[in-house]
């Protein structure tokens, strides 16, 4: 069974010449994106989800760091293919 190239292409990521955390303060300051309260995760948590790590993009919500941040990854990825 083929798998859905859609569903493979939404998960490739442009490489981008920097780490989100640093390219994301020109974002906001740019009018780009918007720091939005992130979703605050009940036991039982996700594999991924990690207790100590905050991501700036939602308000410092904790549960990953801005490079795991697959909203924010999607963000840059929706600007890079406008530009």
């Amino acid at each position: 069974m083929e798998r859905n190239p859609l569903v493979k292409k939404l998960l490739e990521f442009t490489l981008i010449p920097m780490s989100y955390g640093d390219l994301l303060p020109t974002l906001i300051a740019n009018q780009l994106a918007v720091v939005t309260l992130g979703r605050i995760y009940q036991s039982p948590f996700p594999k991924w989800y990690n207790p100590n790590a905050t991501y700036t993009y939602h308000g410092g919500t904790p549960g990953h760091s801005v490079e795991q941040c697959m909203a924010l990854k999607h963000k840059v990825q929706s600007l890079i293919e406008v530009a």
